[in-house]
């Protein structure tokens, strides 16, 4: 996708994109420390919680996969790390702080929950990871240029992880091959959608949101905490009945609303 040089909604909508922290107005600058710490704390989470598994994959694709997976991740949070450092003192001192969090201490709870099984990971990877995908759309042509331009590879990295997802969740419900290597069948599969998914609605943030509402009234992203939950909703509501597996009531196990 082009970035464009221009902001394209928002209040700020025509007004050339801002490039350094020297050019925000404050709540403006708040509002996107905000964002890029939470992005940045989600991308070394999910390593710490992904790298126990590297070996543990029972197919060499799949250790590969989550080789790679780990390597995306751990390269996006290094270029938040560096966004966050271009705001000063504060934000150098969120980017060091990351790299000192381990599981229990990081912001959003999901990633401080481990994976129980491969068939965990993998379900894992199909909804949370396109939660991240969802997100990051969201920031594509942000008024914030210098992300608006890594969403053009990040966003399809998290295709590509939640793309894994959903193959080994197809194959582990479907395919009798897979299902011996990975030790786990349709019943495997559905106790981890019951799982991950209150966590992955939860991770889109309340409904109720002025930090949401500011993010987008100032163009850094384009949709809000409702609005891509229920995106994201339709899409894997329609993939995991694809899959003959039930989708979870909405209500159950939620932390957010």
């Amino acid at each position: 996708m082009a970035v464009s040089r221009s902001v394209m909604w928002g209040e700020l909508k025509g007004m050339r994109k801002i490039e350094a922290a020297e050019q925000m107005p404050p709540e403006y600058r708040e509002t996107l420390v905000k964002i890029v710490y939470a992005l940045a704390s989600t991308e070394f989470a999910s390593v710490e919680q992904h790298q126990e598994w590297i070996n543990k994959g029972p197919t060499a694709e799949d250790r590969f996969a989550q080789a790679q997976v780990c390597a995306d991740e751990a390269h996006q949070g290094f270029i938040d790390c560096k966004m966050l450092k271009g705001f000063g003192p504060d934000g150098e001192a969120m980017a060091d702080r990351l790299l000192t969090l381990r599981r229990g201490e990081h912001p959003l709870h999901v990633f401080n929950v481990p994976f129980d099984s491969w068939a965990d990971l993998c379900v894992f990877c199909f909804l949370l990871d396109n939660v991240a995908y969802y997100h990051l759309r969201a920031f594509e042509d942000s008024s914030f240029a210098p992300l608006a331009r890594e969403m053009t590879t990040m966003v399809n990295e998290e295709r590509f992880h939640a793309s894994f997802g959903a193959r080994r969740t197809k194959d582990i419900v479907q395919n009798r091959r897979y299902q011996d290597l990975a030790k786990a069948g349709p019943a495997e599969a559905q106790k981890s959608v019951d799982k991950w998914y209150p966590h992955a609605l939860d991770t889109f943030g309340a409904a109720k949101s002025k930090f949401s509402d500011l993010a987008v009234a100032y163009g850094i992203r384009r949709w809000g905490n409702e609005e891509l939950r229920q995106m994201w909703k339709g899409d894997l509501d329609k993939q995991i009945a694809a899959l003959g597996l039930k989708v979870p009531d909405q209500a159950a196990g939620r932390r957010v609303h």
